[in-house]
């Protein structure tokens, strides 16, 4: 196959992930879009990993660290790394095969002018790769919205965008201080370095659900940390403050309030009723609107009483309509 296009950099970070790194690995190697090399970081595996890895030879390029996290695991990816362009991929997931080739060909059609990344979705899938509902929450920036409002509203998951290396190298990576979100992080300050996030809806990758000792998305509210969500919005707050040098605009306020009110009904939902409270006051402080998230029967429900009686409400109602 000829390698005409743009060199496209995958990078996977794997952690003790034997049992999926090698279809994650496959899938980068196996796509349509020739041009591409595949870095693959063991951050310091423990389990039949780095084998895995180095069972792939000379179709890949390897590195190896000791366990500092995925983000540090990327940054290094980010270091070795030569392509034009970025595609991340977690070791438990797995890539659409064509994605590569659409989102450059995506990519290269934007305006020499335009500073701004594409993006696209994906497919929620369990432990045997069997389809799920997953979240449909992504949108393309509205007219008049701003990029930094755009994405506190549609934020993509780790592995949605085709990265350009560059702007990656311009905001320094991945926050490895961070305990999570760090992908939302990263996409928040190249937002506010002025890069527009494209969306160009179809499938980009598959996004593996399963149980593991090592799977931070999998874990409740309070194994993550009560507050973790709550202080990392305000740390968001602070880099748009600190960015934009002015008062928040109403809409920037609505889309953190939106984020508070979102995390504080999934921690009621766990009940944590006065951890949950604190995000709700948060959300309240910061928008005219009160930062209301959820469906409308629910919205009418708190405007009727509040959080917690809205959830009761609103848990009644689906089961009417599930005995029906």
């Amino acid at each position: 196959m000829s390698r005409k296009g743009p060199l496209v950099s995958i990078i996977i970070p794997c952690y003790n992930d034997d049992n999926f790194v090698g279809d994650a690995i496959e899938s980068a190697v196996g796509q349509t879009y020739s041009n591409v090399e595949t870095i693959v970081v063991d951050d310091g595996s423990s389990d039949g990993s780095w084998e895995v890895i180095c069972s792939f030879e000379d179709r890949i390029r390897r590195e190896r660290q000791e366990n500092q996290g995925a983000p540090a695991a990327r940054n290094r990816g980010m270091e070795v790394a030569e392509g034009k362009y970025v595609k991340f991929l977690d070791a438990d997931d797995m890539l659409v095969e064509d994605c590569v080739k659409r989102q450059v060909q995506q990519s290269e059609n934007l305006p020499d002018e335009k500073e701004a990344v594409v993006f696209g979705d994906a497919i929620w899938v369990d432990k045997e790769g069997n389809e799920l509902d997953g979240y449909g929450d992504l949108r393309g920036q509205k007219p008049d919205e701003d990029p930094v409002t755009h994405l506190l509203h549609s934020n993509p998951l780790t592995s949605c965008p085709l990265h350009r290396r560059d702007y990656l190298q311009e905001v320094g990576g991945f926050d490895t201080s961070l305990p999570r979100s760090q992908e939302h992080d990263l996409h928040l300050r190249l937002a506010l370095a002025g890069v527009e996030f494209v969306y160009e809806p179809g499938p980009t990758y598959y996004f593996r659900q399963h149980e593991g000792p090592d799977r931070i998305s999998g874990r409740s509210y309070a194994e993550q940390g009560l507050m973790t969500h709550y202080n990392l919005i305000q740390h968001h707050r602070r880099l748009i403050e600190e960015n934009q040098g002015v008062p928040l605009d109403s809409e920037v306020r609505d889309a953190l309030a939106h984020g508070f009110w979102k995390h504080g009904r999934a921690i009621l939902r766990e009940g944590h009723r006065e951890t949950a409270e604190k995000y709700f006051a948060e959300a309240r402080s910061l928008s005219a609107a009160d930062g209301i998230a959820g469906s409308l029967p629910y919205r009418i429900a708190n405007r009727l009483s509040d959080p917690f009686s809205a959830e009761r409400i609103v848990s009644g109602i689906k089961d009417l309509i599930g005995k029906q």
